[in-house]
Parts: C-alpha cells; structure tokens; sequence
C-alpha cells in the first residue's frame, strides 16, 4: 500500500513538473516573438495629401500652386511616431521660403509659411504674374527588417528665373528610429569612394588623371565626393548628385545605380 502511494507521489510530481517546463517553454516562445516584433516593427501605411482646395484660406484669397502627397506610418507605435516626425521634419526643409532659415517642425506649419510668404509677394508685388509653386510625391522605395527607405520628388518656385526640382532619399532605422545618414550606410567609404569614382569617370568616359572639373563638373577642389544622396534597395545601391551638386542646374540630376552584390562588401546594410 505504501509502495503505491510512494509511485502516485512520484507521478504526481513527474507530471507536474512536466506542466511546468511546457508553460516555460510557451513563455519563452511567446515573449521571444514579442521582442522580434519588436525588434523588426512592421509598419503600415497610408498617403496624407495637401492641396489649394483643402485649404480655407484658399477659398478667398489668391493662393500658390500647391500639391502634396506624402507618405504617413498609421501605426500607433513609438518607432512609427518618431519616424513620422523624422520624415514631416525633412518636408519642412523643401518647404522652406526665402525669408525662412530654420524649419518648422509640421509640414502643415511650413505650409502655412508657404502661404504668407507669397501673400506679402503679391502685396508687394501686385503685377507680378509670378505664381509661387510646390510640388512634393513621397513614395516607399524599399523596406526590410531593420530599415525604411523613403524618396521625394519635389519642386518648389518662389519667384525668378527658375524653381528648383530634386530627389531626395531618407533611410530610417526602424528599431531605434532614428535617420541614418547617407555615410553611415557604408562600412568602408574610403574603399566604396574609390570605386564610385571609377565608375562616374567610366559613365562620362573620363580617364583616371583627367580632370572632373574642366570636364564641366563642380567638385570642390576637383576631387570627387560621394553624393548626399544615396540609398539602398533589395538589388540595388542608388546615388543622385541633384542639380548644382556636381553639376549645373542645365544638366539636371546625375544618378548612378550599382548592382548590390557588386558593392555588398562595402554596406552595413
């Protein structure tokens, strides 16, 4: 009798420890996948617009060529908060007018000084038939685990010969969200530098020793620089010198794009 009771005690605590290590092993599994998720958010997206007919000033007075859409992360989370904040900061900066020197924090807000620069241009100016312009397009370029990729296509005219038009690229961290700079994509841009080079002079059919600015570009010191302008897709590493850059206004934007696994060994990402 005592024999039987001794192995029910056993497999009572056979079994109850067995219960035990399943629900450490689900514990595990589950915050494991919580902190993945973490770890690699994965955003969803939705497309903000701004024009002359949403807005009531517009209604009444005379008001700029206006046309927005940009790119808005609608999850609730912190990265996706921080990312949009990133990203309407970058806007402010095309946005900006030549009375403005810091940019706003909203595009909303950049707008608004968009509207009263060209409200004071046509008081002070009521002949003028210059009609102030912006046109801004945001779209996804590419997304992976650990970053996003947003390009903008702008232009922005606020009076005399000509307005300024450009791409821009923004690479964002997704964990920690913050912008990583155009460098900071490389792991070894003396290495990658020399190699973008050689591929520039080879695109303009340029020797080694000629000179890149006596062949009608703007390089400082007539040594060749890496563009602001750079990022990296699922196949590909794209680079953009926008007008003035490398280059004047006339001959536009000068890109070059690499095949990623030609370059790979020069990417932290």
């Amino acid at each position: 009798m005592k024999k039987n009771s001794l192995l029910s005690l056993c497999l009572i605590l056979i079994l109850s420890l067995s219960c035990k290590e399943d629900q450490k092993q689900k514990l595990d599994k589950d915050t494991s996948t919580e902190e993945t998720s973490s770890k690699n958010p994965t955003f969803s997206y939705d497309t903000k617009t701004i024009s002359k007919d949403s807005l009531d000033i517009c209604k009444m007075n005379p008001c700029p060529k206006l046309d927005i859409e940009y790119l808005h992360i609608t999850d609730a989370t912190n990265a996706g908060k921080k990312i949009n904040q990133l990203n309407e900061k970058s806007l402010t900066e095309i946005v900006l007018t030549p009375s403005d020197s810091i940019p706003q924090d909203h595009i909303d807000k950049s707008v608004d000084k968009f509207m009263e620069e060209y409200a004071n241009f046509k008081n002070d100016f009521p002949d003028s038939h210059a009609v102030y312009e912006l046109y801004i397009r945001q779209e996804k370029l590419f997304e992976s685990d650990s970053i996003l990729v947003i390009s903008s296509i702008f232009y922005n005219y606020t009076g005399g010969a000509h307005g300024y038009g450009a791409k821009l690229y923004n690479t964002y961290d997704k964990v920690n969200a913050k912008r990583i700079e155009p460098k900071a994509l490389l792991k070894n841009e003396k290495a990658f530098k020399a190699y973008a080079e050689g591929m520039f002079r080879k695109k303009f059919h340029l020797s080694e020793t000629e000179s890149l600015n006596k062949n009608g570009f703007f390089f400082e010191n007539d040594e060749f620089k890496l563009p602001e302008n750079m990022a990296i897709t699922k196949d590909s590493l794209h680079m953009i010198y926008n007008p003035y850059e490398a280059a004047s206004y006339a001959e536009g934007d000068i890109k070059l794009s690499f095949p990623k696994k030609d370059v790979e060994t020069w990417l932290n990402y």
